[in-house]
């Protein structure tokens, strides 16, 4: 009885397993992450040059793979092999505009763009009613004890953290900065025109408030006049942008306005009423929301928003363009197919296949002369490492040229587009920032200008570099050029020595230019010029035909040797049915654990994977059964001859599938890409057969041989599927629990 309970807890364990298994398919706790092949995506191959070596190469898989985490898709996989580097990335691809027909009414703008939909017209009434108009800060100034303007950003989180990095110093020079362009020039421009603190100069008598960057924000006749100063600084909201805001129960509305139509009653109640009521955000609530825009934010006056929203409008809509990605999610719906059009533009790929293939390497070097498109000699000035041909050989790759003049062309504000600039040696490069961050600069006394630029910080080396050429540079206010990829994007003016480690670089930047660049220097530049040799976009459409082709390869394979066992073996053919259904269950539970662990995604070879393994299991299956057979025909009574034949037949299960499981692991460990997915299913799906095997298999077996109905059952028990007659005693051997 002992014996039999044991079999007994063997089997419900593993029958605990298999329904919490199922139950978390059903509720998708578990779902397999699939790869590109299975889910649709992107797949992009890059090539070095011949002869690149393996460590430039593993340096620019690591920098590629840190600019596709910051991107943010999920999941990606990266390989490489020789001198090329695969970029898969599942479920990034082509976005499609579908026409739909609707029937419902959707709170829209003059330009027709969508806030949300209902099928209930008084509902969108309702929840239009309740839309008001807010303000949000974009740009906060510091000011001293004196309310004189420092320095400005983009938001009071931003000026906070400022305002707790500013020191008083002793000025810089003895010689004060007065021109404000020379000080713009020297402050906005792009290597980051800080003026740290080094100790007063002979002779110096004014003090100065600096930034974290060491900027001098404004100087003061003495210590104790900026100490005051920095203590009294206070922030200032100096500009607005209004936006218009969705209601809500728990946020006040705009502040009362009367300036509204009286012809567009819900308008005027949305901005006249103190806040909102709970029937607009309640009617809200119950709009879809799933394709609408985001309100604006961006009206320069509450009056302009105001106005705005008095356009907003409930029409019938019958018919929408929706753009939808690789995943089939709605990116946005729209009344008009141009403004869907525009959308598919924004969520395209082509944003990610810029910034991967982008060698994005910075250089600084001092400028020593610059050649405009009106110069006679501007012609025949051939650029550096200027051609396709040129950029593949050794002498453009890397840091070859970085000892050597070079001409670079020009896009840095002051000079004429077009220009061509000779540089010096390189003083810095990129791998020598260790932080780079966009920032909004400007908004000071000396340079009133607010625009984005990049911060950036030196690691120990750089600093020394970058403070010995900025200390060369001061006497003669020489030009110190940063450049990208073989374009300079600025060329500012040293006024004094940059001896800190901080900088800032500008070049006419957007936000976004901005942003991308801090993520491209944080990522690191690839150290050597990679040339895109294809790229693929697998659809949605085909990704989910292999699928289904894959789960119908399994199943097929199932049921084929269902019968095939069942024909056999009889009544051991439902055991193998059975177990091999249960490791099914099994190995995808363990392929979804490994995907939300470890990030690992089930491919088509992976599929094959699993559908080769069906042969190992069943494999294990016949081994066992064959071995009871022998112990039946040698005279064994079926219940005396199952512990024998299972302690012979899981020797024999256990050596092959090891022989398997090196065979696999040998196969993950050299192999690339997909085929590591097809090694990893088979060896997870090998150790998977062992588990089934002893804790279901062997019990069950067990225990229908002590079941005297099972094993005598006409023309299916155990005797039949043995196809011998028991005739010894049944008290040789007691299978062990």
């Amino acid at each position: 009885m002992k014996r039999s309970r044991g079999l007994w807890i063997s089997v419900i364990f593993v029958a605990i397993l298999v329904l919490g298994s199922a139950f978390s398919f059903a509720f998708g706790v578990f779902k397999p992450v699939l790869g590109l092949d299975l889910e649709g995506g992107l797949a992009v191959i890059l090539s070095a040059p011949p002869g690149t070596d393996p460590g430039t190469m593993n340096q620019a898989l690591e920098n590629i793979r840190s600019r596709v985490d910051a991107f943010g898709v999920g999941e990606p996989d990266i390989f490489l092999s020789g001198n090329t580097i695969e970029i898969q990335i599942p479920g990034l691809s082509n976005s499609t505009v579908r026409q739909q027909a609707t029937d419902s009414y959707c709170i829209e703008d003059p330009k027709q763009n969508s806030y949300g939909c209902s099928a209930d017209q008084s509902i969108a009434q309702e929840a239009l009613s309740g839309f008001t108009v807010g303000s949000q800060a974009t740009q906060v100034c510091l000011l001293d004890g004196n309310g004189d303007r420092l320095q400005c950003y983009a938001s009071q989180q931003e000026a906070d953290t400022a305002k707790g990095g500013i020191t008083s110093a002793p000025k810089q020079s003895a010689t004060p900065s007065a021109s404000a362009s020379t000080s713009a020039s020297a402050s906005s421009a792009a290597s980051g025109s800080a003026s740290p603190t080094v100790g007063p100069p002979q002779g110096a008598s004014q003090y100065c408030l600096t930034d974290i960057g060491n900027t001098e924000l404004k100087c003061y006749p003495s210590r104790a006049d900026a100490e005051a100063a920095r203590k009294g600084i206070t922030s200032k909201v100096t500009k607005t942008s209004w936006c218009i805001e969705a209601p809500s129960s728990s946020s006040p509305s705009a502040t009362p306005s009367a300036s509204a139509s009286p012809s567009k009653k819900s308008k005027a109640s949305a901005s006249a009423s103190p806040s909102a009521s709970p029937a607009p955000a309640t009617a809200y609530g119950k709009l879809d929301v799933a394709g609408a825009q985001p309100l604006p934010c961006d009206f320069a006056s509450k009056q302009a928003a105001q106005t705005a929203l008095a356009g907003y409008t409930t029409p019938h809509v019958t018919t929408q363009w929706c753009v939808y990605s690789s995943q089939n999610q709605n990116l946005g719906c729209f009344t008009t197919q141009a403004a869907a059009a525009q959308r598919q533009r924004e969520t395209g790929q082509q944003a990610l296949l810029d910034l991967i293939g982008k060698t994005a390497r910075l250089e600084e070097r001092p400028t020593l002369q610059v050649v405009p498109p009106t110069d006679p000699s501007y012609a025949s000035i051939q650029l550096t490492c200027s051609t396709p041909q040129e950029q593949a050989t050794k002498d453009c790759q890397g840091a070859a040229q970085d000892n050597n003049d070079v001409w670079y062309l020009s896009q840095a504000a002051g000079s004429a587009p077009g220009s061509k600039m000779h540089l010096g040696q390189v003083v810095i490069i990129g791998s020598n920032i260790t932080k780079a961050s966009a920032q909004l600069t400007g908004g000071t006394q000396t340079d009133p200008i607010t625009q984005w630029a990049v911060a950036f910080t030196l690691d120990g080396p750089g600093s020394s570099a970058f403070a010995a050429a900025t200390t060369a540079a001061v006497p003669t206010h020489s030009q110190i050029a940063i450049a990208v990829d073989r374009t300079v994007i600025s060329n500012p003016q040293v006024q004094s020595a940059i001896t800190a480690g901080n900088g800032i670089i500008t070049g006419n930047f957007t936000e976004q230019q901005a942003k991308d660049l801090a993520s491209l220097l944080n990522a690191g530049a690839l150290p050597v010029e990679l040339t895109r040799q294809s790229v693929r976009t697998v659809s949605p459409t085909l990704g989910s035909e292999s699928l289904k082709a894959g789960i119908i390869a399994g199943v097929a394979g199932l049921i084929l040797l269902f019968i095939y066992l069942l024909l056999y073996y009889r009544l051991l053919g439902i055991v193998a049915w059975f177990g091999m259904s249960i490791w099914a269950i099994l190995a995808l539970a363990l392929i979804s654990i490994a995907g939300k662990s470890f990030g690992y995604t089930l491919s088509l070879a992976g599929v094959a994977g699993l559908v080769i393994s069906l042969g190992v299991t069943a494999d294990s299956y016949i081994v066992f059964f064959e071995r009871l057979k022998d112990e039946v025909r040698a005279g064994r009574s079926p219940r005396a001859a199952v512990q024998p034949a299972f302690k012979r037949a899981f020797r024999t299960i256990v050596a092959a599938d090891i022989v398997t499981g090196i065979a696999a692991a040998v196969l993950y460990l050299t192999a690339v890409s997909s085929v590591r997915g097809f090694a990893l299913t088979l060896g997870v799906a090998t150790a998977l057969d062992l588990f089934v095997v002893y804790f279901f298999k062997r019990p069950t077996v067990f225990l229908i041989s002590k079941t005297t109905k099972l094993v005598e059952m006409r023309g299916f028990g155990l005797t039949s599927a043995t196809a011998a007659d028991h005739t010894a005693l049944d008290t040789t051997l007691e299978p062990d629990a």
